[in-house]
C-alpha cells in the first residue's frame, strides 16, 4: 500500500474528521526538538494540565516501563523516563482525548492500552525498536477505528465482518463497505500528529503482509517489526480477555512469527509473560 496523494486523500477523507493535533502536544515537540530545550521546560509544559499529568503518571509506572520505583511527579518521571517516552504518554493521553467516544468505545481504548502497554514490554525481547516507538505504535495504529465507529452508525457490522472474514482483508473490508479504511485515517492522524516516520508507515501498512515477503523495502525494517509487535501483542491481549483468535492473528500468525524469529515454544513463553505483564495493569 502506497501512501495516499493528495487527490486521494480528499477521497479518502470525504465526510470524516480526523482531529488536529491538540496544542499541548504540537508544543512539547517543538520544545524536544529545540536545542536549547530543558527538563525543567517540560516539566512546566505538563506541570499547567493536573489532569494530563495525572494520565501520564500512571502510564509511566506501569509495568511497560519497568521503573523501579514509581515516580509521582512529572519532575521525577523526566529525567527517568526521558523527553520522548513522555511525548510519547502525552500523544496516548491527547489521543484519547481528543476522539473521546464515552462508553461506547470504552472497551476499545482498554484494548488499545492494553496492546500498547504491551507492546513496550516486548521491545525487552526483542530488539530493534524502542519502548516509546512501540507504545506510541501500539496506540495509534487502530486509530482510526474510533474516527469511523464516530463517523459510520453501522461500523460495528463492518469490524464484526472483518475480524472473521479470511477471504477479504481487514481495510479492503472497510473500502468496500465506507470508501476508507482506518489504516489510512490512522496514517493521516499519525502524520497530521507529527509522529516519527515510522510509526506513521506501521499504521498505514499493518494490514498488509506483503511488507513481511522476501525482498521488501530494507528501509521499512522498523515499521515492520512495529507491526509484528502490534500483531502479537493483540493476539495476546485477545487471549487474554476472550480466549479466541481473530481473522488478523490467523493472517499475521506465520509472517510475524517469522519476521521475530520465534517458534511455538517461544510463543508459548512469550504469551506467559503478556498475561503476567497484562494482570498487573
Amino acid at each position: 500500500m502506497q501512501a495516499p496523494d493528495q487527490a486521494e486523500i480528499d477521497r479518502l477523507l470525504k465526510g470524516v474528521d480526523v482531529p488536529a493535533c491538540p496544542a499541548i502536544l504540537s508544543r512539547l515537540q517543538k520544545e524536544i526538538a529545540s536545542s536549547n530545550t530543558s527538563l525543567a521546560t517540560l516539566g512546566s509544559i505538563l506541570g499547567n494540565d493536573v489532569a494530563l499529568s495525572a494520565s501520564v503518571l500512571k502510564a509511566a509506572n506501569s509495568p511497560a516501563f519497568g521503573l523501579s520505583r514509581k515516580v509521582s511527579t512529572i519532575q521525577q518521571a523526566l529525567p527517568v523516563l526521558g523527553m520522548r517516552t513522555i511525548s510519547s504518554l502525552v500523544a496516548g493521553v491527547a489521543l484519547r482525548n481528543a476522539i473521546g467516544g464515552g462508553p461506547r468505545l470504552d472497551r476499545f481504548w482498554d484494548s488499545t492500552t492494553r496492546i500498547a502497554h504491551l507492546c513496550a514490554r516486548l521491545t525487552k525481547e526483542f530488539r530493534g525498536v524502542p519502548a516509546e516507538s512501540a507504545y506510541s505504535y501500539g496506540l495509534f495504529h487502530d486509530c482510526g477505528i474510533a474516527v469511523l465507529m464516530g463517523r459510520f452508525p453501522d461500523y460495528r457490522d463492518t469490524l464484526q465482518l472483518a475480524n472473521t472474514n479470511l477471504d477479504q482483508t481487514f481495510t479492503s473490508i472497510e473500502d468496500a463497505r465506507h470508501a476508507t479504511n482506518h489504516a489510512v485515517l490512522g496514517y493521516l492522524l499519525c502524520r497530521n500528529w507529527g509522529l516519527p516516520e515510522d510509526i506513521c508507515n506501521a499504521t498505514l501498512l499493518h494490514h498488509d503482509l506483503s511488507i513481511f515477503t522476501h525482498g521488501a523495502d530494507a528501509t521499512a525494517a522498523k515499521s515492520r517489526t512495529l507491526v509484528a509487535l502490534a500483531t502479537l501483542a493483540g493476539y495476546f491481549v485477545g487471549s487474554f480477555t476472550r480466549m479466541s483468535e481473530d481473522s488478523i492473528w490467523q493472517r499475521g500468525r506465520e509472517p510475524v512469527m517469522a519476521h521475530l524469529g520465534i517458534n511455538e515454544n517461544d510463543l508459548f513463553d512469550l504469551r506467559e509473560t503478556a498475561f503476567e505483564t497484562l494482570e498487573h495493569m
